[in-house]
């Protein structure tokens, strides 16, 4: 072979090897890249509902909710997950105006709610609602008996949706004190009289008679039973899916079951 010939060769096979080089780099800092710029995204969430969403001594968002998401955050490297704790009657409105991306506060499905967000495939609880009353009252054994009643509903809720429905349906003119206050002034509310019920079930009742003296008890058959999924904007199908696959995991890990366990004192995810 001439010189020249193996000189060619060699100009060929060098460039080839830069080549192959070259995309390999490109490959790996990209891979990299990927993986140490997650997408940040913002979990809205509520600030005074304990155990599910509340604030720790010092400020921070926790509870059950945000507990759930961080498992779910280490299972999805390419997120992170940042909270922000708010007013129950927010949350929504923040995702729909593209403040927050999640909405996560023990959301239920409803009509209405399904027109303006995209809910999660995998429920993360399962509630039973009933009548909550103050155990000294023997006068509200039902929803029958709340006619002319105040009964405490967060705005926007399923338990606020659930009695303005009854109310048309039924003619009956049950009072509908809207808010979402702390425990403590719930209680207090109900002991003054000024609230006669609110809408609950059994674990909550459970941790609220532990802290505040054994004074609540649950009324009547089940207003609903249902699982509560996180909530987001119609176009985040992929989010969507992707903690919905978490979620799934963690169910048939065990995981999440631990983390109803810690929060909320038993296993309330089935």
């Amino acid at each position: 072979m001439s010189k020249i010939k193996l000189i060619k060769l060699f100009a060929v096979g060098l460039a080839v090897a830069i080549s192959v080089t070259g995309c390999g780099s490109k490959s790996s800092s990209d891979s990299k890249s990927s993986t140490s710029k997650p997408k940040t995204i913002i979990v809205g969430t509520g600030n005074a509902f304990k155990p599910y969403c509340y604030l720790d001594a010092s400020g921070k968002p926790t509870g059950y909710e945000v507990g759930v998401l961080q498992e779910v955050n280490k299972r999805l490297p390419q997120y992170k997950f940042e909270y922000q704790a708010m007013d129950f009657s927010n949350v929504l409105i923040s995702l729909q105006s593209g403040k927050v991306d999640i909405g996560s506060h023990q959301y239920a499905k409803n009509a209405e709610r399904e027109k303006n967000y995209l809910f999660g495939k995998e429920g993360y609880a399962n509630d039973i609602v009933k009548l909550t009353v103050l155990k000294s009252r023997n006068d509200i054994k039902s929803i029958k008996d709340l006619n002319n009643k105040n009964v405490q509903v967060s705005t926007g809720s399923n338990s606020a949706n659930y009695l303005e429905n009854y109310n048309k349906e039924h003619g009956t003119k049950i009072n509908l004190i809207y808010g979402s206050p702390d425990t403590a002034t719930l209680i207090k509310s109900m002991e003054d009289g000024k609230i006669d019920a609110f809408f609950s079930w059994a674990q909550q009742v459970d941790m609220y008679n532990k802290a505040f003296g054994n004074v609540l008890t649950l009324e009547g058959t089940p207003i609903y039973n249902t699982d509560v999924y996180q909530v987001y904007r119609k176009n985040e199908t992929k989010l969507q899916s992707e903690v919905d696959s978490a979620l799934k995991d963690m169910k048939k890990d065990g995981t999440l079951a631990k983390i109803s366990v810690k929060y909320l004192g038993a296993d309330y995810t089935k």
